[in-house]
């Protein structure tokens, strides 16, 4: 038990790399805000689930509203389970572990034990609040809200247990795609865009019910009969259902346990004779060759070459830096068609341009934010930026036009996507897309600077950066908070005074911040980066 105690702590320090190096506030400070943020989503979740719990109960679906919510929660627990058991068991292994005398029993049980609670998380976060809103929306009894705690407990184990025995056909077709570069950067942009499409498609019904009033024509007849008919073969559902409900309740929990008591063992049976082999296996895969000729190139050329190199060498950081800023246009479409048919019936077609530069800004900073890695990327070759004979302002230079390339194409062709499809006249469009420019020119700049300043030296055992890099982080927000000031204060501006105001507005601060932030960061370059220490 010793051991395993010991297994489960360093499991969890080695994945507390973003708070572990700071001093006790700033730790309490980073937690109280990752609550407040937690607490915010799961709020608007809130929301959206109450209007959709009105449909149901208008229609009389409040069991079917239950067991389609608990089928979508085990759906997101078993695809959350497989992406955490992959990474932990697999694909972050800590290879120090293995040396240690251990069982690999110890060692698969505090992954496991790690990995549940954190799914565990989840499901609290998530289906308890739902839970008890279903409660007090529908006037349920005291043995209701009693039951609801260990019902949300019980919720994940399943789907986490077929996740985990599901786990090695998952690596076996991930080293099989591993060097297929091409195919995985077109599915993580796919499965991208069309999680953004569903959101969209999902936002808009609940704002439609909202919007209507009346819940009882959102379903007709013949809808309310296929959920039930749908509803009727989620057995597995149904049963935990029954549980919260105290239906047929000795029956559906002892099914439940006993599903869990034989998923368990095979995975114990799986722990005790597999794993550490599958473990062996993945380690011992080929090393990837390829003779490459020494190639003279002048030296801009070279650097731009090394720069795309070492970004697309990682499927991670090319879907950071290229996927989220190709798919603004279309992120940026949907959610203008959105906030048109929400806002602008109240408040007037003048706002559009105020929401166009508040949803641009708010999805070009999380493209940007890929930035403030541009030193800590290079990694353990960080010494080489400093021995080869070239001006340190030079290779900035080069890394933050890389930002630019992608970028600023996306504003324009988002701006004159959205002027095409009649939110915004081409005027507006090119003014917009402009002003945006050097807001962006802006952010890259700041963000450059932040790691420039204080660079996060934190990686996997991949190599690659931590996700966690705090700089990342602070980009994000500086942006988000550039988005709401500058697209808040656009639509106010529009709304109140006249549309060419709002563009004066948005070059009266994206010039001189554009301005100040590129000085800031090419200013004593030179001596800033040689004090630059891994």
């Amino acid at each position: 038990m010793g051991k395993f105690l010991s297994l489960l702590k360093l499991e969890f320090l080695s994945n507390s790399s973003r708070f572990k190096d700071d001093k006790l506030f700033l730790r309490i400070r980073k937690v109280f805000f990752t609550l407040v943020g937690a607490c915010c989503m799961v709020a608007i979740f809130l929301f959206a689930i109450n209007a959709i719990l009105n449909v149901f109960l208008a229609v009389d679906m409040q069991h079917e509203f239950v067991t389609l919510f608990v089928a979508l929660m085990m759906l997101a627990c078993f695809l959350l389970g497989i992406v955490l058991v992959t990474k932990t068991f697999y694909l972050k292994i800590n290879l120090s572990m293995l040396k240690l005398p251990v069982s690999g029993i110890n060692i698969f049980a505090a992954k496991c034990v790690y990995v549940f609670l954190k799914e565990l998380s989840f499901c609290l976060l998530i289906a308890l609040p739902v839970f008890i809103l279903f409660g007090v929306k529908t006037g349920q009894n005291a043995l209701f809200y009693v039951l609801c705690l260990p019902n949300a407990v019980f919720l994940p184990v399943v789907p986490f247990l077929l996740s985990v025995l599901l786990s090695v056909p998952v690596m076996w077709v991930i080293r099989i795609f591993k060097t297929k570069f091409v195919v995985l950067f077109a599915l993580y942009t796919l499965i991208l865009i069309a999680a953004f499409v569903i959101y969209i498609f999902a936002l808009r019904f609940v704002l439609n019910i909202l919007e209507s009033g009346d819940f009882s024509n959102v379903f007709d007849a013949q809808t309310v009969f296929s959920i039930k008919n749908f509803v009727s073969y989620l057995y597995v559902p149904e049963l935990l259902k029954n549980t919260l409900f105290f239906y047929n309740f000795w029956r559906s929990i002892s099914i439940n346990v006993a599903m869990a008591a034989i998923l368990g063992f095979l995975v114990f049976l799986f722990a005790d004779k597999c794993y550490l082999n599958v473990i062996y296996a993945t380690m011992q895969e080929k090393t990837f060759k390829k003779k490459i000729k020494v190639k003279h190139q002048k030296t801009g050329r070279a650097l731009f070459s090394k720069e795309f190199k070492n970004i697309f060498r990682s499927i991670n950081y090319s879907f950071q830096y290229f996927t989220i800023v190709v798919s603004t246009p279309l992120m940026v479409y949907f959610s203008s068609e959105i906030a048109s048919s929400v806002g602008a019936p109240m408040l007037g077609a003048g706002i559009l341009p105020g929401i166009v530069v508040l949803i641009l800004i708010m999805f070009l900073s999380m493209g940007t934010s890929f930035s403030a890695t541009s030193i800590t990327r290079e990694g353990g070759n960080f010494f080489l930026t400093k021995i080869i004979p070239v001006s340190f302002t030079k290779q900035v230079l080069v890394k933050f036009l890389i930002y630019l390339i992608v970028s600023i194409p996306a504003i324009f062709i988002s701006c004159f996507v959205l002027a095409f499809a009649g939110f915004i006249d081409y005027l507006a469009a090119f003014l917009i897309a402009l002003a945006l420019s050097f807001v962006t020119i802006g952010s890259i700049c700041h963000s450059i600077s932040l790691d420039v300043k204080k660079p996060q030296f934190l990686y996997l055992e991949n190599g690659e950066v931590s996700s966690n890099n705090r700089n990342i982080s602070a980009s994000i927000g500086l942006g988000f908070a550039i988005a709401i000031v500058m697209g808040v204060g656009g639509i106010v501006v529009s709304y109140f005074v006249n549309i060419p105001a709002m563009y004066l507005v948005l070059f009266a601060f994206g010039i001189p911040f554009a301005a100040i932030e590129s000085f800031r960061l090419f200013y004593r370059l030179e001596k800033r980066y040689n004090e630059i220490e891994v």
